[in-house]
This record gives C-alpha cells, sequence and structure tokens, in this order.
C-alpha cells in the first residue's frame, strides 16, 4: 500500500497521525514516507514546502512511478508554469504506469487534466478528465471523482457552457454524497463553482459576501491556482460592479497575499485583474509596456485567456499573443470587443447577435464585462422588432440591460451631490479624452443632451474645466 495512496483509501486524518509518529528525516530515506508527506502537505496549504521536498537534494531512495505522480500532483498544487520539456516528460511518463492499478492512472490523468488546462490545451485536457472518470469508477473512488467533475465544471463554465457546467458540478456533488469520509474544505470547492455559475448568468451581488470566508478556505485547505484564480476574478469584479474600483482593488490585493501564501508565487493572472478593472473604468491608457513585462507563460489557461484577450482589445494591440479559447463566451466576447469599437447601426446588429448566442446558455457575464457595447442601444434592444416572438430572449435581454445600468457604481461623494449613473458615465467617458460627440454616440445621447448633463455636473461640482472633472473622477 504506498504512500502516494494511502490518503486516498483511509483518509488524511490517518495519514497525519502516521507521519507525525514518523521519526524526522525518515522520508527522505522511504518512498512511501516521502509520498504520504508531500501529498498531506498539499492537501493542507503547503505547496511551496511540499515542491521543496521534491527537490530535496538529499533523497536518498529509489526514484519510481510513486514519486513522479506525486511531482505531477504538486505542480498541480504549486501553479509553476508548465513547459514544453515537463509536457513531453509526464507524457511520456504514461507508459510505465501499471496497467492493473487505476488509482495510479486516475491521479496521471487527473493531473494532466489541469496541467493541460493551464498551458491552454482544453481539448487534451478534457480527454483526460474523462479517462480520470474511468479509472476512478475502476478504483471505486467517487471522491476522488468528484475532484474530476469539479476541474470539469470549471472549463465549461469558462468555455461558456453553462449548462454542461452544471450537469458537472451535479455528478460532483452525488460522488461526494456517496464517500463516507470528508476530508477537508470539499463543500466549499462546490460552492465556489456555483459561484462561478451565479456569475456567468449576472447574479453576482451575493458573492462578496462569500468571498472572503471562500478565500480563507484555499489558503488553509485543499486547492489549486485555477479555482483560486476564478474565486478572486469573480469576487473582484462582482465587488467592481457593486462598491466601485477602492473596493475592487483592495479585494485583489487580499488575494494576491493568500494565493501566495497558499501556492508559494505570485498569481500572473490575478495580476491581470488589475488592468481588468482599468479597462472597465476607461484608465487603461500608457498600460501596454506594464502588460508586456507580465510572464505570459502563466497565462494560457481559460482565466488568463478570457481576461487578456478583452484587455487587448482595449489598447489596441497587436504583439501580444492570447491563448484561442472555443466555445460561446469567447465568441460573444469577441463580438462584443468589436462592437466597442464600432458606431451606430453596425454596433447594434454585432451586439444583437451576442444575445442571439447567449440566450441559449444564459451568459450575461460577458455583456457585463463589455458594457460599453450596450451604452444607447436600450430602447432598440427591448423593442419587439428585436426578439420578435423570443420570449426568452425579450427576458434576457431586460436582465442584461438592468444588470449593466445597476453596475456604474456611484461613489458616495458624488451621490451625496445629486449624480447619477448617466452622469457618472460621462465623467467616466471624459477620463478616456472623448469629445461630446464621441460620448454622445457611445451613450445614445445628443450632442446636446450630453452638454445639458456636462452643465449640470459643473453646477454641481463646482468645477469649471473639463480637466477638473476628470480629477474629480479619479479621486472618488
Amino acid at each position: 500500500m504506498g504512500g502516494d495512496k494511502f490518503a486516498f483509501q483511509h483518509g488524511f486524518d490517518a495519514l497525519g497521525e502516521i507521519l507525525s509518529a514518523m521519526p524526522d528525516d525518515h522520508w527522505r530515506d522511504q518512498e512511501a514516507a516521502f509520498c504520504g508527506l508531500v501529498l498531506y502537505l498539499c492537501k493542507f496549504g503547503q505547496a511551496a514546502r511540499a515542491h521543496a521536498h521534491v527537490n530535496d537534494h538529499k533523497l536518498a531512495f529509489e526514484k519510481t512511478v510513486r514519486f513522479t505522480t506525486v511531482e505531477l500532483l504538486v505542480s498541480i498544487h504549486l501553479g509553476d508554469p508548465i513547459g514544453a520539456k515537463d509536457l513531453d516528460r509526464w507524457t511520456i511518463f504514461e507508459r510505465q504506469l501499471p496497467i492493473s492499478d487505476p488509482l495510479t492512472s486516475g491521479l496521471y490523468c487527473n493531473s494532466m487534466l489541469v496541467i493541460l488546462v493551464r498551458a491552454g490545451r482544453l481539448k487534451e485536457a478534457r480527454s483526460f478528465g474523462l479517462r480520470a472518470i474511468a479509472s476512478y469508477r475502476a478504483a471505486d473512488h467517487s471522491h476522488l471523482e468528484h475532484f474530476i467533475h469539479l476541474h470539469l465544471a470549471d472549463l465549461s463554465v469558462m468555455e461558456g457552457y453553462l449548462r454542461e457546467g452544471r450537469k458537472h458540478l451535479t455528478a460532483a456533488k452525488t460522488c461526494l454524497n456517496k464517500w463516507d469520509m470528508v476530508y477537508g474544505n470539499e463543500a466549499d470547492l462546490s460552492e465556489i463553482i456555483d459561484l462561478l455559475l451565479d456569475y456567468e448568468t449576472g447574479s453576482h451581488a451575493h458573492i462578496p459576501a462569500r468571498s472572503e470566508a471562500l478565500r480563507e478556505s484555499l489558503v488553509s485547505g485543499d486547492s489549486w491556482p485555477e479555482i483560486f484564480n476564478q474565486l478572486g476574478r469573480i469576487s473582484v469584479l462582482s465587488i467592481y460592479f457593486t462598491e466601485g474600483r477602492d473596493a475592487a482593488l483592495s479585494e485583489l490585493a487580499a488575494y494576491q497575499i493568500g494565493y501566495t501564501q497558499r501556492h508559494g508565487r505570485h498569481s500572473t493572472v490575478l495580476g491581470l485583474l488589475e488592468f481588468e478593472v482599468d479597462r472597465l473604468d476607461h484608465s487603461l491608457g500608457g498600460s501596454e509596456q506594464e502588460l508586456a513585462q507580465l510572464d505570459h507563460q502563466n497565462l494560457k489557461g481559460p482565466t488568463g485567456s478570457v481576461l487578456l484577450s478583452a484587455i487587448v482589445s482595449a489598447l489596441g494591440v497587436s504583439d501580444l499573443s492570447v491563448t484561442k479559447v472555443a466555445g460561446p463566451r469567447a465568441e460573444i466576447n469577441k463580438i462584443l470587443q468589436e462592437a466597442e469599437r464600432q458606431p451606430g447601426h453596425l454596433r447594434q446588429r454585432l451586439v444583437q447577435r451576442a444575445f442571439y448566442i447567449a440566450v441559449r446558455e444564459g451568459n450575461a457575464a460577458p455583456f457585463l464585462e463589455h458594457r460599453g457595447a450596450l451604452s444607447g442601444l436600450e430602447k432598440r434592444l427591448t423593442s419587439s422588432r428585436f426578439w420578435r416572438g423570443h420570449m426568452q430572449l425579450s427576458r434576457m435581454t431586460r436582465k442584461v440591460l438592468h444588470l449593466v445600468e445597476q453596475s456604474y457604481w456611484v461613489p458616495p461623494a458624488m451621490r451625496d451631490l445629486g449624480m447619477n449613473r448617466r452622469q457618472l458615465r460621462i465623467m467616466t467617458a471624459l477620463r478616456s479624452g472623448a469629445t461630446n460627440k464621441e460620448i454622445a454616440r457611445s451613450l445614445g445621447l445628443t450632442e446636446a443632451g450630453v452638454k445639458y448633463h456636462l452643465s449640470k455636473l459643473f453646477q454641481m461640482t463646482g468645477a469649471r474645466r473639463r480637466g477638473q472633472l476628470i480629477e474629480l473622477n479619479s479621486n472618488n
């Protein structure tokens, strides 16, 4: 009974008791003890220490298939970039797996699923996920199978297949209910996927209330970089839409600290969120050089790709490569990014096309993240000429437009002055250097209407020039 499998067969509490009774350096001499210790450290938030043990030059045992399997599992938890040489070595390693041991095969396929997602090879990743499920079923291990369904649910959601994501989440919960033992924060991991699905369908107001507790659960319990980044993404953006920029950046700082504690390094994906907040706030100017300095090797997974594609599109740069993600979410994002650059009727046609794609799965989040594309189209999108008897499309369009309107958070100081969301949007547009004509076109107003709102803004703020309004907006 190997150390790499003991915890999965008898539980981590039993493993902890054995480890506490072992001599201090026993893990350096016995591969089974080493595997058990490394898995225990990964399970309870010490991936960096586990990684140090894997690279310890004093290891005295002969390394076998069990060592490489554990090395793969450490890579899942640590979140380091995956190089081509590592992928080749781990792919070839499959030939060494014992055919008669489905649990080890399942752990290998489990690891390759996560690593290939991180490398942006999503089709291959899904194939390994299905193989892992088959192996865990052969080993009669529904607890480990539930993790695969969580990974596949996360992948489905990021591709925009929300119904498939719900099916995998339901399967994960069913697997967990069949297992007699609970080792830690399994329920929290399922809740994160639940919240991710909520966010993608436009229900995000309740996410900030759960953010801190779930983040702490990932720091001290089971976690992997992708789920940490996902929770950080939906928490930071939900707070941006409900509480504004400063609160969102404060939340982002807390996630970076937690990620470093849990995974031993700074998260490049979370680092993109600051650029994303700037993009939503129309203050991305001059970010190209900083963006180019990020570790793009660690942005190939779907979360990094979704964020990076929106930022690159907003900057209008073409020398930064973005890993393509297939599926309806990426298609909707692409259409809306193009719509944000187009005027009038062309923008309307693009937005309508995005809605027709989104209605099947209920993808609302892309419209929040590209809310500028909808400015000034409210009346046209709610007219019967648009939805033409398609009641589901009508309901979704109205829901999205309401969510977008509510997402423009007015700072208390400005709200106290009597400023409304439309006036805030005009002030935000000023920061991007837009002229009255450009503001009118983007918000669906006349130039006279923009001038009227600007005069109101000058009156309520005491500002005399546009530059003063911009400075006031920046300070709030």
